[in-house]
């Protein structure tokens, strides 16, 4: 017997609904979701810093964060990472060195997905902010 009730509406319902919304949102829902991933990644690199590395560390953004999207890689699920194109170099070896020390730890190896390979350059432009004069030297020229 089938009862209907208006607390849960049909999965038609449900999908066009979900349907609208990505039509509404025109694709800024997935950059808002971007940049609290890389908001995220920001600050758990943050919390394993060295002092020598506080210096360079302090040019370092969420925009300056590398994109992570989900993929698989033969046949294992979790995170492809795309370095940002206009990192310097000696900010993403830091990034590199910060993550590895974060993946050297169980508790953010359990609560956060591997991470599978790094995929070609992102295509992401830097920040329409961006100030020469106040970057203090975080960008590479392209």
């Amino acid at each position: 017997m089938l009862i209907k009730t208006k607390l849960c509406p049909p999965v038609r319902t449900i999908m066009r609904r979900y349907a609208a919304r990505k039509l509404i949102a025109g694709g800024s829902c997935g950059s808002a979701q971007s940049r609290a991933r890389r908001k995220k990644l920001l600050e758990s690199r943050q919390s394993v810093l060295a002092d020598e590395e506080v210096e360079l560390w302090k040019s370092a953004t969420v925009d300056l964060m590398s994109d992570e999207e989900d993929g698989v890689v033969c046949g294992v699920s979790g995170w492809i990472v795309r370095l940002p194109s206009f990192r310097r170099p000696d900010l993403s070896e830091l990034c590199v060195k910060l993550q590895s020390r974060l993946e050297a730890t169980p508790k953010y190896r359990a609560t956060h997905s591997r991470r599978l390979h790094n995929g070609p350059a992102s295509e992401r432009t830097p920040p329409v902010t961006y100030n020469p004069e106040e970057a203090n030297g975080q960008f590479t020229e392209l």
